[in-house]
């Protein structure tokens, strides 16, 4: 396998790149945006950063399967281009887990609570490797082995971060995610939280036109926080609504859930997006969901370049350790964790402390 780093200014531009350099059978590894000069971390200019490989094994009849075909669009090369990169970029993540040779090491309690705890088995070897053995440890000084695993849980999770609302401007912030998640509940409670709570000049903006349902229920919560909201059909509408909304302090959008599969929805929603690129963008994801489905759902949105990740329904989870497998592969912020049903309550922002504990829970 060959693997390459390439920087350019855009996605669109680096995914030019690696098509010139790699082929169209290159797969998409990983994916970061940085800023480049500027004075002590200010200034700089947003560059994207993309780590791709190809796989000269690959069997042609197997790449075949995976082409896709888009509708003429604008920019439909490089949109079909990037798509195809991320349908294949969980089997090659699989390859490079799970195809490593077993060394016969016997796991230890505290790796096996790990793997109960839904940990992935080779991410739960690699946390506990170099650690002193449980049972070497006496009297008074049990509880260090797992105060060090702890330590290590916390230092993956320690890019959490919430909404920053600036005193001057207007911050605009989307939700998006597949269907049934919890999204438009989640903006529910931000929306109260920031309005009620802190005091913040607020607006809700709907794109979720495919559910009357999820339009009326903002409307409720809108009514009842005493916010205004509007509905949105298109990019245009939605660029000109948030012009009539930038005396606000926040403004919130909440989008139609859709398919990871559906690469027609998929599109759609970027186009959306692209209307404003200070759009802060929150990928939310149900805890409940197994890791490899999110690792495919986190794979397919990245399309859409969020930001930060969401997770809802914490409390209906048996364990958070789609959470970490997650933060372990993709190194993202994460903002706010939801814990049940009630606005606006049930949401906090994400604490590394709260989440290592929930993993080491017996």
């Amino acid at each position: 396998m060959k693997v390459k780093l390439f920087t350019a200014q855009n996605m669109a531009e680096a995914m030019t790149q690696v098509k010139q350099d790699l082929g169209r059978d290159a797969v998409i590894l990983h994916t970061r945006r940085f800023k480049k000069g500027g004075v002590m971390g200010f200034f700089g200019k947003e560059m994207v950063e993309v780590m791709a490989a190809v796989d000269s094994t690959a069997a042609p009849v197997a790449e075949k399967k995976m082409q896709i075909v888009l509708p003429p669009a604008a920019d439909d090369t490089q949109l079909t281009a990037l798509q195809l990169e991320m349908s294949n970029m969980r089997k090659i993540m699989e390859q490079m887990l799970y195809q490593l040779p077993e060394h016969g090491k016997q796991s230890s309690p505290l790796q096996d609570l790990l793997i109960k705890n839904d940990i992935e088995p080779l991410i739960a070897a690699k946390l506990v490797k170099g650690l002193p053995e449980e049972q070497s440890i006496a009297g008074s000084d049990q509880g260090t082995v797992r105060k060090l695993l702890f330590e290590r849980i916390v230092d993956y999770l320690q890019k959490t971060s919430g909404i920053d609302i600036s005193p001057t401007g207007c911050k605009t912030v989307a939700l998006i995610g597949p269907t049934g998640v919890g999204k438009t509940t989640t903006i529910a409670k931000l929306a109260a939280n920031f309005a009620l709570k802190e005091g913040h000049k607020v607006a809700l903006i709907t794109a979720d036109t495919y559910r009357i349902a999820a339009v009326e229920q903002l409307k409720t919560y809108g009514d009842i926080i005493g916010i205004p909201i509007e509905t949105v059909y298109s990019p245009d509408e939605l660029k000109e609504a948030m012009c009539r909304h930038n005396d606000k302090n926040l403004v919130l959008i909440d989008t139609a859930g859709r398919s990871p599969s559906n690469y027609y929805q998929l599109a759609e929603l970027q186009a959306l997006l692209a209307v404003d690129p200070s759009i802060e963008t929150h990928l939310v994801l149900s805890t409940a969901t197994k890791y490899r489905d999110a690792l495919e759902i986190v794979n397919k949105f990245s399309v859409c370049s969020p930001q930060k990740l969401l997770f809802t329904k914490v409390d209906e989870a048996s364990s958070v350790g789609t959470i970490f497998n997650l933060l372990y592969h993709f190194p993202a912020t994460v903002s706010y964790v939801t814990t049940g049903q009630s606005v606006p309550d049930d949401i906090e922002l994400a604490s590394s402390t709260k989440l290592a504990n929930m993993i080491l829970r017996e």
